[in-house]
């Protein structure tokens, strides 16, 4: 087998960069061998990403994310934000109110990334983002820019919704309270921020979205919920679209925010459980109310959710 078959073999069932320096070994060729069997297979059409101290990977859904191209696609009403672009980074979430905290930027601002080294999810799990898979986005909100702070997480999930049903029929649904499944996996999660460190309220929303991140990726990080969207979707345009929807959901009266979360939401008439305090239960989601709660029937009697996680049991 010629060194740049063996490659392309190899490359097509790893599920995260393999390295020169693997390739080398394993064929007991030298590095510069490896290199020049890469540039025969894309000059053959094939697109190998290669990224300094991670190593190739064949990536035929690959975008780059681009800021440019991002800034193009946005509506008008943003025409002023900062939008940044980073090849690897802690967190979004983090490196956003960094960023603002050196010099204020314009609410809805935002920042995305190829890879999150320290990604974040609510109640201090963590956020799988691995390297050009997914779309990992940060914006910052200022307080007088948020006319309704207590349902930025809601305008945040209806708008990434939308935003995805613009490329692709998946039937995407919001779990209570900031999750996106599809065909009962998990394919994004909203984590919201506050800092009230510089007088006013600062919110960060952090939105992460796996648009093409390999199931066995997930299974060999023992995440058998996950999943990601399929089709090829374009991350740029994704982080357009939404963008522009948030910034529009952000604006909506509080009843018309709730009434789109309700649609789109797949927890009512399942049975959840969750704990409040040191106590768990296991009931019913019966409604969400209009302050966003979720209302739960547990033996003859209704507990009301403001915030918290909560499991869907059995089958759905």
């Amino acid at each position: 087998m010629k060194s740049k078959d063996y490659i392309l073999k190899a490359l097509k069932e790893a599920d995260d960069y393999l390295s020169g320096e693997d390739l080398a070994r394993a064929m007991n060729i030298s590095r510069a061998a490896v290199w020049q069997a890469i540039k025969a297979l894309r000059q053959d059409g094939y697109l190998i990403d290669a990224v300094t101290n991670r190593g190739y990977r064949l990536n035929e859904n690959y975008e780059a994310l681009d800021a440019e191209r991002i800034r193009s696609r946005l509506t008008d009403d943003l025409k002023d934000v900062t939008v940044s672009v980073l090849d690897r980074v802690d967190s979004t979430n983090d490196a956003i109110f960094r960023e603002d905290a050196a010099s204020p930027l314009p609410s809805f601002s935002f920042m995305t990334a190829e890879e999150q080294t320290a990604g974040k999810g609510r109640v201090g799990k963590s956020f799988l983002s691995p390297y050009g898979t997914g779309l990992y986005l940060s914006t910052i909100i200022h307080a007088d820019d948020a006319p309704d702070p207590s349902l930025i997480t809601m305008a945040a999930a209806v708008a990434l919704k939308e935003a995805i049903t613009e490329q692709t029929s998946d039937d995407v649904k919001i779990k209570w309270v900031n999750d996106l499944y599809f065909n009962h996996k998990k394919i994004a999660g909203i984590l919201t921020e506050a800092d009230f460190s510089q007088g006013k309220a600062r919110y960060v929303i952090g939105l992460g979205i796996n648009t093409h991140t390999p199931q066995n990726l997930f299974e060999k990080q023992a995440l058998p919920t996950a999943g990601s969207l399929t089709g090829n979707i374009s991350r740029n345009q994704l982080a357009a679209d939404l963008m522009n929807a948030l910034y529009r959901w952000i604006q909506r009266p509080a009843d018309e925010i709730l009434n789109a979360y309700r649609k789109y939401n797949l927890t009512i008439g399942k049975t959840i459980r969750f704990a409040k305090g040191d106590i768990e239960y296991t009931g019913v989601a019966e409604a969400i109310d209009d302050d966003g709660a979720l209302l739960v029937a547990v033996e003859g009697r209704t507990l009301r959710l403001s915030a918290g996680a909560i499991s869907i049991e059995g089958s759905w």
